[in-house]
């Protein structure tokens, strides 16, 4: 069928086979338009924005309901184990170093941050992976309403948060918790003999969530079972936390999904329960903006169709383009080679063909024939053939060459479905670009920001589980424009100088805000500190400006300032052995003037 149609479309005269190339595209064309012209209402977009927020806070409650799972069985280990029931019961010859070797769980499971247990005899122990320390005496336990509850449940695990309670249950707690404690039996007598607590980092289970509160106006929050809020994120101040508490005091979380009006717009609330502690997740979005993403979604969506249909059709107009230009393409080359004195050359084309074009290539054929007779009667001629001469251009290597370079690697991962990778190649991609800065010598804070974003993503892949970072800029001042590559200098030095030499995870805090007239960063890490002598050498260091063997990054940047500031500027660095560094900069606002 298909030689058929081609057969058919070779005997067509030429201005036939534009015609049908023409009307292909503009059917295709139009195809195009008609399925980008399909609109879909504002209740179907509703029912698929809630589904869709649906869907994502029930996986999200999943995920937190397995880590709580995984700590309610890891406890039932622990209930189990000798070590445990020796330390409730103690034996003559038991001492607390026995527990040490428990202080392993910590490392395979690095989401657990604090360890206690307590014997009703008074004793105490802790494992801690945050460098929280001390816990309330035992005494100081039992006459607690949570130890009560503790004893209510007999045995089974209970779910609290640690800001809940009435009293400080860690002395020296240095994130906020949420944990699991059930009582612990005497496998001799059944008879309750101790408590054991497990607690979890606050951050670590935003960290679940907080990759999913992509949109513009979207608040995260977790409640128990008595509506207090356990933890809250928000990306705009319309959604706070006494906002999230009076949606929970009046009761709306009824249903999975829920539209309401406040503050004279409209949003979308979803909830999701979690078993294992009977606490909710629930999430709040504006739902205009909810919309309008599906809507750009769906935008995409007909662009990237029209991208296809208008590659399908050069494609198809390429191969049609090329059965119309092949013969002449042919007599071209065939003419260049009598051109050289080769009267032998002939074209073929398909016998089929009865165009034009058929025509000119049947009687060129005849003539070199003719001509070819005509020549060997009167004289034969050397052939000369010429070699061409192949040129090879030197490719400039440049930043263009490096980006293309980088996307065709991020594609091929993209194809291999290795996110992991593309996802690094990306960040390296974009750390190049904003590093570069089309040569500018300035950067708005949100380059800035962003810079540093992809700089620790990199970092954290290649530190994994030792490297926790939090970047909070105030929003208010992300279009204000500073010099490029001031801030990233201190946070690698404080992963270089604070965490390799450091076994213990790292974490590295990054803020930004307006005050007065002045923009203030903040660079804070919990890694080895210096001691004063080392702190006294890089100040002196910076006030002199002299060449020295260490400080090379933060010399440079305070060299800088000195030259886009000149005096109006302040750099301060605290640090104490143990207790980590933090880096204080300010900058006047107004001071420079820079090029938009």
């Amino acid at each position: 069928m298909l030689l058929k149609l081609k057969n058919y479309f070779l005997r067509l005269s030429i201005k036939y086979k534009i015609l049908i190339l023409f009307y292909s595209i503009i059917v295709i064309t139009s195809l195009v338009l008609a399925l980008f012209s399909y609109t879909i209402s504002t209740n179907q977009l509703k029912e698929e924005v809630g589904n869709l927020l649906l869907r994502d806070t029930k996986r999200i409650a999943a995920s937190i309901d397995f880590l709580q799972k995984d700590v309610n069985e890891l406890s039932s280990f622990l209930f189990l184990d000798q070590r445990i029931q020796n330390f409730i019961n103690p034996r003559p010859d038991f001492t607390k170093y026995s527990l040490e070797p428990l202080a392993s769980l910590l490392a395979s499971k690095d989401y657990i941050s604090f360890i206690m247990l307590y014997s009703f005899q008074g004793d105490k122990y802790y494992f801690s992976n945050d460098n929280s320390t001390g816990v309330a005496d035992f005494y100081e336990l039992k006459s607690t309403d949570f130890f009560k509850q503790i004893i209510k449940n007999k045995g089974a695990p209970m779910w609290v948060s640690l800001n809940s309670l009435p009293f400080s249950l860690i002395a020296k707690n240095n994130y906020p918790k949420i944990a699991m404690a059930r009582l612990l039996l005497d496998f001799n007598t059944y008879e309750p003999a101790g408590v054991l607590i497990i607690c979890i980092n606050i951050p670590t289970i935003e960290k679940i969530y907080m990759e999913d509160l992509k949109e513009k106006e979207a608040c995260f929050f977790i409640a128990d079972s008595s509506n207090r809020i356990i933890s809250f994120e928000s990306t705009t101040p319309q959604f706070t936390a006494t906002f999230a508490q009076k949606l929970l005091n009046k009761n709306i979380l009824s249903r999975e999904n829920e539209i309401i009006t406040a503050n004279s717009s409209k949003l979308l609330i979803t909830s999701s329960y979690i078993p294992t502690s009977n606490w909710r997740l629930v999430s709040v979005v504006s739902l205009e903006n909810a919309i309008n993403a599906i809507r750009n979604s769906f935008v995409l969506l007909y662009i990237r169709v029209l991208i296809l249909c208008l590659i399908f059709a050069f494609v198809i107009s390429m191969y049609f383009s090329s059965m119309l230009t092949a013969p002449l393409q042919k007599l071209v080359s065939s003419m260049k080679k009598v051109r050289q004195g080769n009267f032998r050359e002939q074209v073929n084309i398909d016998p089929h063909a009865s165009d034009e074009i058929a025509i000119v290539v049947s009687e060129y054929n005849n003539m070199v024939e003719k001509i070819n007779e005509l020549i060997n009667k009167v004289l034969k001629l050397e052939i000369h053939k010429k070699e061409a001469e192949l040129k090879a251009l030197e490719a400039q290597i440049n930043p263009h060459f490096l980006y293309n370079t980088l996307d065709t690697i991020f594609w091929k991962a993209e194809k291999s479905h290795d996110s992991e990778i593309s996802e690094m190649i990306y960040s390296l991609s974009r750390l190049f670009r904003l590093t570069l800065n089309r040569g500018s010598e300035f950067i708005q804070v949100k380059g800035e920001k962003e810079l540093i974003e992809h700089y620790l993503f990199l970092q954290s892949k290649r530190y994994k589980n030792r490297l926790q970072y939090s970047i909070e800029i105030d929003p208010e001042i992300l279009d204000y424009y500073i010099p490029k590559l001031i801030l990233q200098p201190f946070v690698e030095n404080a992963i270089v100088h604070g965490m390799e030499n450091s076994t213990t995870p790292t974490f590295i805090q990054i803020t930004g805000k307006k005050e007065g007239e002045n923009l203030c960063f903040t660079i804070k890490d919990n890694g080895i500190g210096m001691s004063k002598t080392q702190l006294d050498r890089i100040k002196d260091l910076l006030e002199s400006g002299k060449e020295a063997t260490f400080g090379y990054a933060i010399k440079n940047v305070n060299e800088r300032l000195k030259l886009y500031y000149e005096t109006h500027f302040k750099l301060n660095i605290q640090s104490q052995p143990g207790q980590g560094t933090e880096v204080k900069l300010i900058l006047p606002i107004d001071y420079i003037s820079v090029e938009s």
